[in-house]
């Protein structure tokens, strides 16, 4: 019930790919309170929480030379966040259109805006894709894939917990 709810939720906040502002993300019901908040070297400064469940990624290891950090669950569920300095091209969202359930809003994460795209990519694939950005130009690439809504859910509120250290 929970789920076609949050599911509902995500298809009345299309916004069209055209559209240059996105909608205002929906209030997350996920509690993240009991959350590690974790960090890595390969992105410096930056600290999210992500559910226990979620561990360091070492399949990429010493092959990955991008400044990128990558962890991922047992079920299925990848997070990766990728930093971006100021005078980097930010890299373009990808389009929405032709799938559903379909997700593009905006959120404030601490003074950063966050731009979410959320889709689904098949029966039992969702896809999160976001730009964390601070108002001097430095920004946060995220990639996600979750493997049910649950997971979606999950992944959509850690990218709201990304911080930059003195910001």
């Amino acid at each position: 019930m929970i789920i076609r709810a949050l599911l509902a939720g995500a298809v009345l906040v299309l916004a069209s790919a055209s559209s240059a502002r996105a909608d205002e993300c929906p209030a997350s019901t996920v509690d993240i309170a009991n959350w590690p908040i974790v960090r890595s070297a390969k992105v410096p400064g930056f600290t999210l929480r992500l559910p226990r469940s979620f561990t360091r990624d070492s399949t990429f290891g010493s092959r990955d030379a991008t400044s990128s950090a990558h962890w991922s669950d047992t079920a299925g569920a990848r997070f990766t966040m990728s930093h971006r300095s100021t005078d980097a091209m930010p890299a373009s969202l990808p389009p929405t259109e032709g799938t559903t359930p379909t997700t593009r809003c905006e959120t404030h994460v601490g003074i950063a805006t966050a731009t979410i795209v959320a889709y689904g990519a098949g029966p039992s694939r969702y896809v999160v894709h976001a730009q964390v950005r601070w108002p001097d130009g430095e920004s946060v690439d995220v990639h996600a894939d979750a493997a049910n809504p649950a997971h979606l859910e999950q992944v959509m509120a850690a990218v709201r917990t990304i911080r930059r250290a003195g910001a």
